[in-house]
């Protein structure tokens, strides 16, 4: 719960900081937080990064003015601190799908974005299956990529993904997986502002490839399956919002792994993930 509570505080600072260009790796490094921890608490209480957040919020604001029509457009957005009208607009008509202009006839069907809160909410779904397991290290092969911390995000994830799949390199890494676990790892960790990627898989063989070493120690897995796109956001926000304020164990947010077996094709193949959570040590 208090993880819970951290971010409805954060989300007041967005809020109380809305026109403003945040640096969220620099603000977190001042409030001396973890950024790789907050960024997967955030993504799975929130549902988007905290840029998206606060990109989203704020063009639901001015899309409320601009309903209300009691300033200009350009003096609106020069408010929020906007410096390129085209630019706006752009990303005004990707957001909500309609011009700026025609905001006060479609107000009522335009999905803008509130101020959100939480509340925990009893469910009937059955949950994922779950285990603690203690494991030994091992070693991954694959390739890796690097995300400014402020803009990353589950869907860019999701297209870096597709792309290894698309350009036949996950089928190449995929060829000298000789390890214990079979399957795609992909694990995050925070790193000099980025957030590193590395997609591998199981292997002690000699490669082309980089290399990098799940850690030893005690991990709990949640396992579901599904499509890839949506699953894995699904179990993290099964995990943040509901396991971990009903067990209150302490988990390790600084890196995070994910398993998918049986991905060939596109992220929207039927496959069995799993989410590993180490504890802390």
């Amino acid at each position: 719960m208090n993880s819970i509570h951290f971010i409805e505080q954060f989300i007041v600072f967005i809020e109380d900081h809305l026109r403003e260009d945040i640096n969220f790796d620099e603000v977190l490094m001042d409030m001396d937080v973890e950024s790789k921890s907050f960024l997967t608490l955030f993504n799975a209480l929130v549902g988007m990064s905290p840029t998206d957040y606060q990109k989203r919020r704020q063009l639901s604001e001015i899309a409320l003015e601009v309903y209300d029509g009691h300033r200009r457009l350009t003096d609106i957005i020069k408010y929020y601190n906007h410096k390129d009208l085209a630019k706006f607009k752009n990303d005004y008509q990707k957001e909500f799908g309609i011009s700026v202009y025609d905001t006060d006839k479609y107000i009522d069907k335009i999905s803008l974005q509130h101020r959100i809160s939480f509340e925990i909410k009893p469910t009937t779904k059955q949950d994922p299956f779950s285990e603690m397991r203690s494991l030994e290290g091992f070693r991954l092969i694959g390739v890796e990529e690097f995300f400014n911390m402020n803009d990353y995000n589950h869907k860019k994830k999701m297209r870096y993904l597709n792309y290894l799949l698309n350009s036949g390199i996950i089928a190449e890494i995929l060829k000298h997986n000789n390890g214990s676990f079979k399957g795609i790892f992909i694990m995050e960790r925070y790193s000099y502002g980025d957030i590193q990627v590395f997609v591998g898989t199981a292997s002690d063989m000699n490669t082309p490839f980089n290399s990098t070493y799940i850690p030893a120690g005690d991990y709990q897995i949640f396992e579901t399956d599904g499509k890839v796109s949506t699953e894995i956001k699904s179990l993290y926000e099964y995990i943040f919002r509901r396991w971990l304020v009903k067990e209150n164990n302490d988990l390790d947010l600084t890196f995070s792994v994910e398993l998918i077996k049986g991905l060939t094709h596109s992220i929207d193949d039927p496959s069995i993930i799993q989410v590993w959570q180490p504890y802390i040590e």
